[in-house]
Parts: C-alpha cells; structure tokens; sequence
C-alpha cells in the first residue's frame, strides 16, 4: 500500500468516527425537539458544527486527493474495487453512514417544521385569528383569506 493511499485510508477512518458521533448528535437532536428541551438542543447545536466543519475539510481533502490521482471518480473507485477491496468497503461503510444521516436529518427537519406550524397555530388561536382561513401568498408565506390583497400593481 503506498503512503499515498494510507493517508486516504487515514481520511476515511476518521470520517467514520466522525459521521458516528454526528449520527449520534442528531439522534439526541431528535429527542431533544420531540421533548421541547431548548436547553439541551443548543448544546448539541454546538457540538454538530465542529463535526460537520471536520466533515467538510475531509471531504475536500479527499476530492483533491482523488483529483491528483487524475482519474476520473468513477475510474479511481472501480480500481478500489479491484485492487483495495477493504478500502473500498471503508468508502461504502462512509456512503451508508452519510445516507443514515440525511435521513436522520430529514426527520429532524420535519420535527422542526411540525413544531413550527404548531406554533403558528397556537399564536393564531391567541390572536383570535384561528376561524380565518389560510392560503399561500406569492412569496410563499400564509396569509389569512381575511387581509386585504392588491389585485394589481402599478
């Protein structure tokens, strides 16, 4: 194995350290959004950000890494296959944990916007506005049927 690999090797090793402590944080992310804890839901905003900026340089790192190999991706990684099989293993081993976590994200993503729209139904409610209907305006926000609208603009 030549030292160039070993330090790609070296990148993806981390990564998966990486990508496991962020599924981590995003799976504490999500019981801290289902149980409303803000508290403990700023601190695990603060622990995602430096694994996702580590993430992010590696990620870098190993498309310059790649690029200086002057193979083309598809290429670079049919010879993993081949010729490095457990390095290849480690890749696929980084694409599935990548896959969970935007998922994982996903959920966490649709925790927020339920939240969010709960909140904006419960301020409707305390501003007596919750028996007007609701619909979309042009910059895609709600708008109740009850306010006045331009039909045209000069």
């Amino acid at each position: 194995m030549s030292a160039d690999l070993k330090v790609f090797i070296d990148l993806l090793k981390q990564d998966l350290q990486t990508l496991s402590q962020l599924e981590d944080v995003l799976q504490q992310e999500r019981d801290s959004l289902e149980q409303s804890d803000i508290e403990t839901l700023q601190r695990i905003i603060e622990c995602k950000l430096p694994l996702l900026q580590q993430i992010e340089s590696h990620a870098r790192t190993r498309t310059q890494w790649v690029s200086q190999t002057g193979l083309p991706i598809e290429r670079f990684l049919s010879l993993l296959k081949e010729k490095a099989p457990p390095v290849m293993k480690l890749y696929r081993q980084c694409e599935s944990s990548l896959a969970n976590i935007h998922k994982l994200n996903e959920v966490n993503g649709r925790i927020i916007a339920r939240s969010q729209q709960r909140t904006t139904k419960m301020m409707q409610i305390i501003r007596g506005q919750s028996q007007q209907m609701q619909l979309y305006g042009k910059n895609g926000t709600e708008k109740s049927v009850g306010e006045a609208q331009a039909i045209a603009q000069a």
